[in-house]
């Protein structure tokens, strides 16, 4: 028998990932702070347009990437740092003209009912959402 609370989160995860998708064949591009960040999101099902902050060169690079896009989400960790970094790519961004979408940093906190700090994290869904179809 399947744990209703597991597959609420079940659920509610692939319904996070789903919402992603969609957004990113819009246009958007998605942004986190590492390549365990982007597996993470990979192994769940995210097909869209996806870099990372470590991998990409860092900020100034990140803007002239993001200036291709309609809009870009910025998905870093739930933590202090990734709060920080955030704040700097926001307004990064913000100076170049680009559109940012934060929704998903807190949509991440509702679908996990705040069980996770790093992105990375999703990764422990990878196996109920197999698992329960």
């Amino acid at each position: 028998m399947k744990p209703p609370r597991v597959l609420r989160s079940v659920e509610a995860v692939r319904s996070f990932i789903r919402k992603l998708n969609d957004e990113s064949s819009n246009g958007a591009l998605v942004v986190v702070e590492g390549p365990r960040d982007a597996r993470a999101l990979r192994a769940l099902g995210f097909q869209g347009d996806l870099t990372t902050l470590s991998e990409n060169g860092g900020m100034v690079r990140l803007a002239a990437t993001a200036e291709q896009y309609r809009r870009t989400i910025l998905l870093f960790d739930l933590d202090q740092e990734g709060r920080s970094l955030t704040k700097k790519a926001a307004l990064l961004l913000e100076g170049k003209n680009c559109a940012i979408d934060l929704f998903f940093r807190r949509a991440l906190v509702a679908a996990t009912k705040g069980g996770i700090r790093q992105v990375e994290e999703l990764g422990r869904f990878t196996e109920y959402v197999e698992r329960y179809p």
